[in-house]
């Protein structure tokens, strides 16, 4: 479905591919040169026959129909979205169809789920010293590695029947619904090849090895719990609840305790075959929890699970 991003007071037209980087970067899909817009302020990418907008943890924030996108938001034809002081018009080639009432309620029907508690099986994955790293490269760089990223998480949850809820500059967060042993199983090898990825699956990251003697690695957060489920606002889908939360502070963890890969005891909790793979870590303090959590560790010499 072919998909454009149209500013109709200026007369420009944006072709939208698969994944299209906005911002001040001059590696940008669409490169804005408003002062108020980050160099890497927001992404849309297509997902089927959506398109998902996400910023990027941009100073100044992302905006559609003057709602904040603090989470990835499916676009519907019609929709304002503001970057600074650029204004977009999201538009479809099936705009007629889409822009009805009844085809707008069909389509807000098949992405937009109503609230439910669920059991989920969380992973939260980030690039550690990304900061640091992305200093010594150019914003054409910065922005090519986290293209590569982002594809590289894409091509393994989604293998792995994961669903990506939303990409944080250079984290990701995605779940599978419920707590089945074949679901932590799942995340448990997506865990492993995500924080095992080979630089030469990259071209960017073998040019940083190679050239600047620099690598990116993943570190992974794995947790089980009750999450809430379902759609937040118009076109909006996330996970949320204070077991997200967790996920996000076991992930942080991995940095004091140097391994990359913790999972929660919940995430083993009736999987004694896990503890092959595991080994206990102690029980440790997260911020923002009252109580210590105990953590297991990804035993590195393990093979990727069949």
């Amino acid at each position: 479905m072919p998909a454009f991003l149209r500013q109709h007071d200026k007369g420009l037209e944006y072709s939208l591919e698969d994944y299209n980087l906005l911002g001040r970067s001059p590696d940008a899909t669409i490169r804005l040169t408003d002062a108020g817009v980050s160099r890497q302020h927001a992404t849309v990418r297509r997902d089927g026959n959506l398109y998902w907008v996400s910023d990027l943890g941009s100073a100044n924030g992302s905006f559609v129909n003057d709602v904040a996108v603090t989470t990835a938001r499916a676009l519907r034809h019609g929709d304002r979205i503001q970057i600074g002081t650029c204004l977009f018009i999201f538009e479809t080639d099936e705009g007629d169809h889409l822009g009805n009432t009844s085809s707008s309620s069909n389509m807000l029907h098949t992405v937009a789920l109503p609230m439910k508690t669920v059991k989920a099986t969380l992973l939260v994955g980030d690039l550690r010293n990304f900061t640091n790293i992305s200093a010594q490269l150019s914003p054409e760089e910065v922005a090519a590695m986290l293209r590569e990223w982002y594809a590289q998480c894409t091509l393994v949850l989604k293998a792995r029947g994961a669903i990506i809820d939303k990409f944080i500059g250079d984290g990701v967060f995605a779940y599978w619904q419920g707590d089945s042993l074949e679901s932590r199983v799942k995340a448990t090898e997506a865990a492993r090849l995500l924080s095992h990825s080979d630089a030469a699956d990259s071209p960017v990251r073998k040019m940083m090895k190679e050239e600047m003697n620099l690598e990116v690695h993943c570190h992974i957060g794995l947790h089980v719990g009750e999450v809430a489920l379902g759609a937040m606002g118009r076109g909006v889908n996330t996970a949320v609840g204070e077991a997200v939360n967790v996920a996000f502070r076991i992930e942080s963890l991995t940095r004091k305790l140097q391994v990359p890969v913790l999972v929660s005891s919940s995430f083993m909790e009736g999987w004694e075959e896990g503890l092959q793979h595991y080994k206990n870590v102690g029980v440790h303090m997260v911020k923002g929890q009252p109580e210590p959590v105990e953590v297991y560790a990804l035993v590195e010499s393990n093979p990727v699970l069949d």
